[in-house]
């Protein structure tokens, strides 16, 4: 970086990148996979900070763009790691495989950056390339007999960020029947008190229920 130091601001907010990943790490990933895997996010998170402060094309932008690139640098070192770790290839290799997927996503950025691209598909084409790296990077590694046709599969087949998307959605199902459960039970629970309120007190219960009817629609109520 010809002696320049990064600015605090850029740190920080890797830092904090970190805090949120790490309570995401699957319960499969070891403690020296987790170890390795935040260590590889901290030091490819700062190459790419240290390189947009300095390349002409970058500078250009201001420290929130920044921090955009920054991020879906950070969240695809992610997914692709704890692809690695599931994938039967031997470790000493992972680095091979991250470096060219880094490479990419620079590359990428780089382009869409000098072309003025929107932040949704510079979103799609990372995500494109990464994917097409990976894969061409594992065909390497069967060509080179380093893995054979089984890990080969085995490691094309690995998707961590599917994996996570089904586990949100499944999650958000439960939540929505939770929800609805609720709603029956709160419906059955005022339906009785409106029944009682009616055949207890006939003619003035009906008023009272109109009344407090009246009121819910007239008074305005707090959003979500």
């Amino acid at each position: 970086m010809d002696g320049k130091v990064l600015e605090q601001k850029y740190t920080d907010f890797i830092e904090s990148l970190i805090e949120q990943i790490a309570p995401l790490l699957p319960a499969d990933v070891n403690k020296l996979q987790q170890d390795y895997l935040v260590s590889n996010i901290r030091k490819s998170a700062t190459l790419l900070a240290e390189s947009m402060v300095e390349e002409e094309e970058f500078s250009r932008l201001d420290f929130e763009e920044h921090c955009f690139y920054i991020q879906v640098m950070a969240e695809w070192s992610f997914h692709k790691e704890i692809d690695l770790f599931r994938s039967g290839i031997p470790a000493k290799y992972w680095k091979v495989v991250m470096n060219k997927i880094w490479y990419t996503m620079w590359e990428v950025m780089y382009a869409c950056v000098k072309n003025d691209a929107p932040q949704s598909a510079v979103l799609s084409l990372v995500e494109r390339f990464v994917n097409r790296t990976y894969k061409d990077a594992v065909e390497e590694l069967k060509e080179n007999e380093i893995i054979d046709e089984e890990t080969e599969e085995k490691a094309k087949e690995q998707s961590n960020i599917d994996i996570m998307a089904r586990q949100m959605k499944a999650a958000k199902n439960i939540n929505l029947g939770i929800k609805k459960v609720l709603f029956f039970i709160l419906f059955l629970f005022i339906a009785s008190v409106i029944t009682f309120v009616i055949l207890k007190f006939k003619s003035y219960g009906v008023i009272t229920i109109l009344v407090l009817l009246l009121l819910y629609n007239i008074f305005p109520r707090p959003k979500e």
